[in-house]
């Protein structure tokens, strides 16, 4: 069920993440824009990672939060494995290298609460992209585009 954005920043709205399509940003990487983050910097997305996945190195300019909605995953740099239920907070400089078990059976689908960026890195550690609210949601509304999909009323601005 769609909404419209509210003109009023003290109006409580909701989001029907059902309402909202997936896109494919990358081969196994799918991301639904469920909030922009207007004047704040800080948006939500839902993303949906492939079995095996590895997205590339990426330090945070700002806090996350995550929440596991199905599936599991984890960063590199860590021992421990977020599933279903799991939260999980990333203070503000964080590093890591997010991935998917290859013996996994089902896609991770989280919901992550972004402040401010994130820098992706290559091998090398050498930055390559920064992605933020408005580059999240540019590449959300090429990608809708693409599919010949109108931009749905149901993100939060």
């Amino acid at each position: 069920m769609p909404i419209s954005a509210a003109a009023n920043d003290t109006v409580t709205t909701i989001a029907y993440a059902e309402s909202i399509p997936w896109v494919e940003l990358y081969e196994g990487i799918e991301m639904k824009m469920l909030r922009r983050g207007e004047g704040t910097g800080i948006y939500t997305v839902m993303n949906r990672f492939a079995p095996g996945i590895e997205l590339p190195k990426h330090r945070h300019v700002g806090a996350v939060h995550g929440y596991t909605i199905e599936g599991r995953w984890g960063y590199r740099e860590y021992a421990w494995i977020a599933d279903k239920g799991g939260y999980v907070f990333e203070p503000s400089g964080s590093v890591h290298t997010l991935y998917v078990p290859d013996d996994a059976t089902d896609a991770a689908v989280v919901v992550f609460v972004i402040e401010q960026a994130l820098i992706l890195m290559d091998e090398n550690e050498e930055e390559f992209m920064t992605q933020d609210a408005d580059t999240i949601d540019e590449m959300y509304r090429a990608c809708l585009a693409a599919r010949g999909i109108d931009y749905p009323d149901g993100v939060l601005p």
